[in-house]
């Protein structure tokens, strides 16, 4: 039973076309958005929101000259759901689900949309996605044969030894692959051109070395590897020619299958720690080094997604071997990619298309790994997006008899010295804001402006035009101005000092972005920072 590098060529044709037979049962991922009578769809650049009704609908854009998010207003209807849209990255990954022998599946980032790629008697492991996704290279072996024939539509073998060659990783370029060749005396590393010319042994050592994943740097190609020329399993890093072979760990517990970070100097690997495999993250020059899965059980085969915003692993902590997605920053919070008795292993990122990315608003359970979204429903709030997805919702908090008289609003801001950081300003009125409440990231708790006690009519929101972000806020004293009627904004007045802006007028209270209060009733003259953060008030 021999060991042998394959690849699917056209992938994404062949995925595409599976998809047609039904996604399997097996996989996590958020439920339909909710349906039904009254209920009107509406796609916002990268927002999908759904409303109870299109009567009285509006999505206004908030002028937000140089900054680097759009600003837009929602409201006018009850939003039922709110999901982000982004270009995420498929899963290609290796299962007995279907009986008994691995073959090859491919499903959505958030385990949704699996569809199986290869079925066949072979036994096929360790996927790996080509840079542009248009090809997967596996290893597959044969019960009882000593060659690989092309079998289905693009299916071709790499190679074809009377040794075992595996764990292909594609080079930055597309047009070379790595992988260990397990000859009887040792195992090396070789790269081949993938029309299966040139097999090159780049590590020609007497140890063990194997498990190479080729670093994404088209201007500075290296290969991270793991080998036993030490003693213990420790991790190198080489020149995609074999030259300069160095090491990167250093320690008495084993390291193998590294995987480099998409665009920065780090890496994930196996770890051998307290008698478990753990996925591990350190920095390539050693200034840092975590236990990054931190599970009993035995964690396996990290795989870094293209935007560096995860980690996919196969974890062994339910008894079965599952994939497992989670958040590379804090609160580094996990979800279950697939559920079922069956072995889903080996996972590989790429080949970004676009997904849900989050459900802000929407029923119970209907958020990545079926976790609650922040909320149910939303009378009316302020949406950020930038050029990749969305980044951020202000919920304006009403009570549902005041919808009707819901105003939002921008406010002309005077020129400064530095357009981009000067913040995007907005007027909402209503005859009572209850509070505002910010989206602070995926399962954390919403930043909460509590407003209820001002009998608020009226108050002047101030975003943060490279974050979009909500840094501060005035509460207009409702004398100031007959409530609804008017131009609440000619109370206002604002002007450019430098980088600062001095806001002035007759405010019942000031708050900062973490929803404090820093000025009290009969504040008159407001200063804020560059980002529009408050900086003083009298």
């Amino acid at each position: 039973m021999l060991g042998r590098i394959a690849v699917v060529v056209g992938a994404v044709a062949v995925g595409a076309m599976l998809a047609g037979c039904g996604g399997s049962p097996d996989v996590v991922g958020p439920p339909a958005p909710p349906a039904g009578g009254g209920v009107q769809s509406h796609e916002i650049g990268p927002l999908i929101v759904r409303t109870a009704s299109a009567a009285g609908f509006v999505a206004r854009e908030i002028p937000n000259p140089g900054g680097a998010v759009t600003l837009t207003a929602l409201y006018g209807s009850e939003v039922t759901y709110l999901a982000s849209q982004a270009l995420l990255d498929r899963i290609v990954f290796a299962s007995d689900r279907s009986g008994g022998i691995n073959n090859l599946w491919i499903c959505d980032l958030n385990g949704s949309n699996a569809v199986q790629l290869t079925d066949n008697t072979a036994n096929e492991t360790h996927p790996c996605w080509s840079p542009d996704g248009t090809v997967i290279a596996f290893d597959r072996r044969w019960p009882s044969q000593d060659a690989v024939n092309a079998d289905g539509s693009g299916v071709r073998a790499l190679t074809n030894n009377a040794v075992g060659d595996r764990h292909a990783s594609f080079g930055p370029e597309g047009r070379r692959v790595a992988f260990q060749r397990e000859n009887p005396a040792n195992t090396d590393i070789y790269v081949i051109y993938t029309n299966g010319s040139g097999a090159t042994n780049l590590t020609n050592h007497g140890a063990w070395d194997g498990e190479a994943d080729w670093s994404p740097d088209l201007t500075d190609s290296k290969l991270l590897f793991s080998t036993n020329r030490d003693g213990v399993q420790e991790l190198y890093e080489m020149n995609d020619d074999g030259s300069a072979q160095t090491r990167i760990t250093n320690s008495d517990v084993a390291d193998s299958s590294p995987d480099y970070h998409p665009f920065l100097s780090l890496y994930a690997c196996e770890r051998y720690v307290q008698a478990n495999w753990e996925i591990a993250t350190g920095r390539l020059d050693g200034g840092r080094d975590d236990n990054f899965s931190a599970t009993p059980g035995n964690q396996y085969s990290p795989s870094w997604s293209s935007n560096g915003r995860f980690i996919c692993y196969q974890s062994g902590l339910g008894g079965d071997f599952e994939l497992v997605l989670q958040e590379a920053d804090l609160p580094l919070d996990k979800f279950a990619i697939t559920r079922n008795g069956s072995r889903d292993a080996e996972p590989d990122l790429g080949s970004p298309t676009m997904q849900t990315d989050r459900v802000i608003i929407g029923p119970p359970g209907s958020d990545w790994g079926g976790a609650d979204p922040i909320w149910s429903s939303c009378y009316a709030g302020i949406a950020a997006w930038d050029d990749r997805s969305y980044v951020n919702f202000v919920r304006i908090g009403l009570r549902p008899g005041d919808l009707g008289s819901l105003s939002i609003s921008p406010l002309t801001r005077p020129a400064q010295s530095h357009p981009v950081w000067t913040p995007a300003v907005v007027l909402v009125e209503a005859a009572k804001i209850v509070n505002l409440r910010e989206d602070a990231g995926r399962g954390l708790a919403a930043t909460v402006w509590d407003l209820d006690a001002l009998d608020l009519t009226a108050a002047v929101l101030y975003f943060h035009t490279g974050t979009g972000k909500l840094v501060s806020v005035m509460a207009l004293r409702d004398t100031t101005y007959p409530s609804g009627a008017g131009s609440p904004g000619a109370a206002v007045s604002q002007r450019a000092e430098g980088d600062r802006l001095v806001v002035e007028g007759d405010f019942s209270a000031a708050f900062d972005a973490q929803g404090e209060r820093v000025a009290g009733d009969g504040t008159t003259r407001v200063v804020l920072g560059a980002g529009g953060e408050v900086e003083s008030a009298n």
